[in-house]
């Protein structure tokens, strides 16, 4: 039997994110850190966690991810999750789910207002993430 090393998606996850963003012009996409945690100085802000569950089949891994958009004004929170969602979904050369290593990225909750700390606006989903490991 050999073994299978899943790499560290949520990295690869958020780097990715972080680039389709760059490329977007709309001005709600500017100056928005992408990250596994809310920055103390930012004002628009992706959070993409890991949440629990999932599992692992042949050479691939299911996992949850959680999607957290947090910025100071309700309407660029909601336009921002949505543009997060619709790019963190999108398929083939130049899109999320290319097969290296994810393989499918779905909506599965959301998106929902949720609490913000004081003066800021947040929306929460939930993905599921279907992504390669490599084979030892």
């Amino acid at each position: 039997m050999h073994g299978v090393i899943y790499g560290d998606f949520l990295a690869h996850l958020i780097a990715r994110t972080d680039a389709l963003l760059r490329t977007r012009t709309e001005p709600y996409a500017a100056g928005v850190d992408v990250s596994n945690r809310k920055g103390a100085t930012g004002r628009r802000a992706v959070v993409l966690t890991t949440s629990p569950g999932g599992g692992t089949g042949n050479t691939l891994r299911t996992s949850y991810v959680t999607v957290d958009v947090v910025t100071d004004d309700e309407g660029t929170t909601v336009d921002l999750i949505n543009l997060v969602l619709a790019l963190v979904t999108s398929r083939g050369s130049g899109g999320m789910v290319d097969g290296s290593p994810i393989t499918l990225l779905e909506v599965n909750g959301g998106p929902n207002p949720d609490p913000a700390p004081d003066g800021f606006y947040k929306q929460t989903a939930e993905l599921e993430v279907q992504h390669r490991g490599s084979s030892l």
